[in-house]
């Protein structure tokens, strides 16, 4: 019973797809700032074994797209900045596009505004994914503050494409989520 709750579907003229990957361009964009912002006060590394300076990202385009994160550098405000963390806006523009693509389907991905989806993707991520990939060591080397700074970064990430999607789609379309039967006015 809880399976078919999980996988109820919206009606197909309900759904908005255009409107959909325009809101999570945008929800992905800001939300990569507020998953950096959310790193600040929770870094999610240590220093030892060079782990902060060869993170996932910089592990993933140096090992499997042969791209040299330390040659590619720039300067703004007189700082020299490492582009590697520009992965983050594709990762981001990536979930959000695909977050609000499977929220006009599936409504129930939105579960706790989009929190349940932070936990999860958590999960898949650098539970599973990142491990297998070996762009992290195994999950029974990491120390716990990776583990609260990847889940609480990830739970504010989602829950910001949540609240984005939601607002810019209902402006939009001026119709509720894809979930409700659109209400009409009686005359």
């Amino acid at each position: 019973m809880m399976t078919t709750t999980l996988l109820m579907k919206t009606a197909p003229k309900n759904r908005r797809y255009g409107v959909a990957l325009l809101v999570g361009t945008v929800g992905g964009i800001l939300s990569a700032f507020v998953k950096w912002g959310a790193e600040v006060p929770l870094p999610p590394r240590t220093f030892s074994l060079g782990r902060n300076e060869f993170n996932p990202p910089y592990i993933f385009l140096r090992d499997y797209l042969g791209i040299d994160p330390t040659a590619t550098v720039y300067t703004f405000s007189e700082h020299i900045i490492n582009p590697v963390m520009v992965t983050h806006i594709i990762f981001s523009l990536v979930f959000a596009i695909g977050y609000c693509l499977v929220a006009e389907v599936f409504p129930k991905v939105k579960m706790w505004q989009g929190v349940m989806a932070g936990i999860v993707s958590t999960i898949c991520v650098h539970g599973i994914s990142f491990p297998l990939l070996h762009l992290t060591p195994p999950l029974s080397d990491l120390p716990f503050d990776e583990y609260v700074s990847e889940i609480l970064g990830h739970i504010f990430w989602f829950w910001t494409i949540e609240l984005v999607r939601r607002d810019l789609r209902n402006r939009i379309t001026r119709q509720p989520d894809a979930e409700y039967t659109p209400y009409t006015r009686q005359l």
